[in-house]
């Protein structure tokens, strides 16, 4: 990727942050391209969809959950693990409005040939997959119970407590006394 390009795209991040930190997903592209000192074309190029922009401001957070989860692995007691990095799923993905229903989408959506979150959310994925196995060995979840299932629970609180961040944490816990505990209904 040429300079000026890698430059481009670094702005266009930065202001899409910006943004949408302030106004929320939903901002006007059209105000991130002015904001980033370019063009809507060159908004565009780099971003053909408003998902593809959101999946790339994304790639970070999935990052930091990857390392998270990779620290995580050396608890000493595994299904606390899980449900601290269940928690920062939710905290980091809830940044600003239309960032979780954003990640939730990206979850279920890794089509080949998608923006650079999709290696990102494949290691998040992984990390936390990890953690849910050591958890499940250790009896902390149930013998059947799947990641995927536990991410998107995780993934629909973040969605409904995104203005409501105080609420995050005690849906999670009630939702971690069954997935946790082992008490799940089947």
């Amino acid at each position: 990727m040429r300079a000026d390009v890698r430059r481009n795209r670094a702005r266009l991040l930065a202001a899409a942050r910006e943004m949408f930190e302030r106004d929320g997903a939903g901002a006007s592209l059209e105000g991130v391209a002015r904001l980033a000192g370019v063009g809507i074309g060159t908004l565009y190029r780099h971003f053909p969809t408003r998902q593809d922009l959101l999946e790339a401001l994304l790639a970070d957070v999935y990052d930091g959950l990857a390392a998270t989860g990779r620290e995580l692995l050396v608890s000493p007691a595994p299904g606390e693990a899980l449900t601290t990095w269940l928690r920062a799923f939710i905290a980091r993905t809830t940044a600003f409005p239309g960032m979780a229903a954003s990640a939730v989408m990206s979850l279920r959506d890794e089509r080949p040939g998608r923006s650079g979150a999709s290696a990102a959310c494949r290691a998040m994925r992984d990390a936390g997959e990890a953690l849910f196995a050591r958890a499940r060995d250790a009896g902390d979840v149930p013998a059947d119970a799947v990641f995927a299932d536990a991410l998107r629970l995780t993934g629909a609180i973040a969605v409904v407590t995104e203005r409501e961040p105080e609420t995050a944490d005690r849906l999670l816990a009630l939702a971690a006394t069954g997935l946790v505990s082992g008490k799940a209904a089947h």
